[in-house]
């Protein structure tokens, strides 16, 4: 029931003039020559549009100078005044020569003909996407077609398919998981990028495959979302979904023949823009509190994950061959603070300390039962009793490691397949260890001297 949205409609590139500052004039420079509406053309900016709605009716702030004519057949014009006041300024960019370039003659460059008429022409359209997202993702909508600058890409739709059919799907949170997947992460400015060209390929509901009745509810559905509710910001404290795009994303979950769960899809988009946007936030400075929130976030969808596997054994006793464990030892585990190692030969000398200063136990033991009462501790455990026989204590200790490396290599994975990028791997695995109540060292070949808990 997907296919890619090139299937279903048109993805261009808006309006590129290659020169702005001749082909976009403002009210004031049009009142100065008296430019012609006829050679005029709304063109819209991204800052012209309204992001808490998805219909738009906008007051444009620039027009296109639009004017294919020759010069003999525009005398006595303001679109001719224009032109010839311009022809000598120079222009917005040098060429690869380094010179400067007048206005005419970097136009001349690019083209024959007419150097003022513009090289593309200016198609308008229902519907229009941002090129970059941050965490709003919902298409610009427009009842009569419009014509929008290059910030934007145009999303027309294919014969047979309503162009409300396409902004139906634009709307869902189902494309918003797609942009999610398929865009790429602007790290430096945290913004999703969805180029024209790799826009074309998402992933979409094929609504050729529904049937009459179905497209039209599509459409209805969408309609009240589109009249009754903004746009989703997805970062926001409030972000929870509409009753009526709830309504929509199930309907289009549903005629998908998905068994994906609608909150886990709203959690899983919910993270991986925080997570996007903290980490573009992060760079070159402290953590904020977004990314704090959006690392939490990943390390409580790996934690829940990997929890029966930590808990599914106790540590020493499902280590040990049938050892009598004969040192039972109690700890206020939460008041604890460090832990000091003395090594001799084969002896260990243990001090554990509380956050007070206070000794909460101090032992001279065989240095694998030593290593054992410590590794119980870095698991979180407070009431246990391990073996002083040394040969069980050591085989049970070299069980557990060989154990808990696939238990470490399965949280390595976890991150490494989350939604952080590179660079917080330290950060999220720090966070998961403290939400499964484990130290970081349990799993250390070789345990330091001095361990702060």
């Amino acid at each position: 029931m997907f296919t890619q949205l090139k299937s279903l409609a048109t993805v261009s590139l808006g309006y590129k003039s290659l020169q702005n500052n001749f082909f976009y004039v403002n009210q004031a420079t049009i009142d100065t020559y008296g430019i012609e509406k006829t050679y005029l053309v709304p063109i819209l900016m991204l800052g012209d549009l309204n992001a808490s709605v998805f219909e738009q009716n906008p007051k444009p702030s620039l027009w296109l100078f639009a004017c294919r004519e020759t010069r003999k057949d525009l005398h006595g014009t303001g679109a001719l005044r224009y032109i010839d006041a311009m022809s000598h300024r120079s222009a917005a960019d040098k060429k690869q020569t380094g010179k400067n370039l007048t206005i005419k003659e970097a136009l001349e460059a690019q083209s024959g003909g007419n150097w003022y008429a513009p090289k593309a022409r200016p198609n308008k359209h229902h519907v229009w996407l941002r090129k970059a997202f941050n965490a709003v993702y919902a298409p610009f909508l427009f009842d009569k077609r419009a014509l929008v600058d290059q910030r934007l890409n145009s999303v027309s739709p294919v014969d047979g398919i309503d162009w409300r059919e396409i902004a139906a799907v634009l709307t869902s949170s189902l494309f918003t998981y797609s942009l999610e997947i398929n865009g790429a992460a602007a790290m430096g400015a945290g913004a999703l990028e969805a180029p024209t060209t790799k826009l074309r390929d998402y992933p979409v509901l094929d609504v050729t495959k529904l049937k009459p009745k179905d497209r039209e509810d599509l459409i209805s559905r969408a309609e009240l979302v589109w009249g009754k509710e903004e746009p989703l910001d997805w970062s926001s404290e409030n972000w929870k979904p509409g009753t009526k795009l709830h309504a929509l994303d199930e309907w289009m979950l549903k005629a998908a023949g998905r068994n994906i769960s609608i909150d886990k899809m709203y959690g899983d988009i919910r993270a991986t823009c925080l997570a996007r946007i903290a980490v573009a936030a992060d760079k070159g400075r402290k953590m904020k509190r977004r990314e704090a929130d959006s690392i939490g976030s990943v390390a409580d969808s790996i934690t829940k994950d990997l929890a029966p596997m930590i808990q599914s054994k106790n540590f020493p006793n499902d280590f040990l061959d049938g050892a009598s464990l004969d040192l039972p030892l109690s700890f206020d585990r939460k008041n604890l603070k460090e832990i000091s190692m003395s090594l001799f030969l084969d002896s260990c000398e243990i001090h554990v300390r509380t956050k007070a200063g206070d000794t909460a136990y101090k032992s001279t033991q065989a240095r694998s039962v030593a290593e054992a009462i410590v590794r119980a501790l870095l698991l979180g455990r407070s009431q246990f009793s391990v073996s002083t026989n040394r040969k069980a204590m050591d085989n049970a200790v070299n069980r557990f490691l060989d154990w808990f490396a696939q238990t470490d290599a399965r949280i390595e994975q976890a991150i490494s397949e989350s939604a952080l990028g590179t660079g917080y791997e330290d950060a999220l695995k720090r966070e998961v260890y403290a939400r499964l109540g484990i130290h970081p060292l349990v799993g250390a070949k070789t345990l330091p001297s001095e361990i702060s808990l």
